[in-house]
């Protein structure tokens, strides 16, 4: 090692030249950086390294050994498998209790029975309408409208006795919570409608008699509607005979072939004639609301004897 300023031979681990008192700076015979950046250099083993053939692109070596594609793994089956059961349960979860919180949800309840009812989906309706009803039954001042479309629903349905019941109860509770007041009234308008509907005019006379408010008595008096009454009661008959229709509410309407008369029907104005055989009655009154009576139906059986003697007097 010679001194880099003066050329003198230098001693090692000399940090001065003795000759020229030049600080020395020790510089490495290799380039640390050097090593890093290309790497260790292969070690001689005497064996030459084998050169590796150019391969064409896109083409495969034949004795290179295909590694398998994650999809294809066990594992990653195995771990496809717990996550898609852990995101079954999740959801399952998830749906029961969102099931939950709407089946105590009283708007909710009531809103989907209403949707149905406008899709004319009447018995899909009836299992919101009935929830919705139990939510709120025991609540002071509770809403009527689930049991006044219970009663449409049981309506259409032809329940009527569970149709007439719901909006009995509505009437009950809207008379408990508030007394007499516009809703109150609108209730007994409904249930008129409603005992037509399903064909259960003999029963408005005693909603009337049961109402404990003059107004709205006398708002449900033209509602009321009887069965027509007949001169003959039905039977045999071996002469001819006229049969006279009256009704204390309304006009009667009338057939002899056993069908239920409407509007459309003959209206009675005078007695009425029967024929030889059978005569089959029925009778209807019809209010100025459009109310309809039950039906009075009554067979007649004019049946003639055929007397020989009175062939000889002729």
């Amino acid at each position: 090692m010679r001194c880099p300023n003066c050329g003198a031979e230098l001693e090692a681990g000399s940090i001065y030249c003795p000759v020229c008192m030049q600080e020395l700076q020790i510089v490495p015979d290799y380039d640390p950086l050097e090593e890093l950046v290309i790497g260790e250099e292969p070690e001689q083993s005497g064996e030459k390294i084998k050169e590796q053939p150019n391969k064409e692109p896109g083409k495969a070596d034949p004795q290179e050994k295909p590694g398998k594609a994650l999809w294809q793994s066990k594992l990653f089956w195995q771990l496809f498998a717990s996550l898609a059961a852990i995101a079954a349960c999740f959801g399952i979860f998830l749906m029961s209790y969102h099931s939950m919180g709407r089946g105590n949800d009283y708007a909710y309840q009531l809103r989907k029975g209403e949707e149905l009812m406008e899709e004319e989906r009447y018995e899909e309706a009836l299992p919101y309408l009935k929830q919705a009803q139990s939510l709120q039954s025991d609540s002071e001042g509770a809403d009527t409208a689930p049991l006044r479309l219970l009663a449409k629903a049981y309506a259409k349905v032809d329940a009527k006795e569970l149709a007439v019941g719901c909006m009995q109860n509505a009437i009950f509770i809207e008379d408990a919570a508030r007394g007499a007041n516009y809703e109150l009234e609108a209730l007994y308008l409904e249930l008129m409608e409603l005992l037509n509907e399903v064909k259960q005019t003999h029963l408005i006379q005693e909603v009337i008699d049961s109402c404990k408010y003059d107004g709205i008595r006398e708002k449900l008096l033209p509602y009321r509607v009887e069965k027509p009454i007949c001169s003959l009661p039905e039977g045999t008959y071996h002469y001819y005979v006229n049969l006279e229709l009256d009704a204390e509410y309304g006009a009667v309407y009338y057939t002899l072939d056993g069908t239920e008369p409407t509007k459309d029907s003959t209206r009675y104005e005078k007695p009425i004639s029967l024929t030889e055989g059978e005569n089959l009655l029925c009778a209807v009154a019809i209010n100025k609301k459009g109310m309809v009576s039950e039906p009075l139906v009554q067979i007649y059986r004019l049946e003639f004897q055929y007397d020989p003697d009175m062939d000889e007097e002729d």
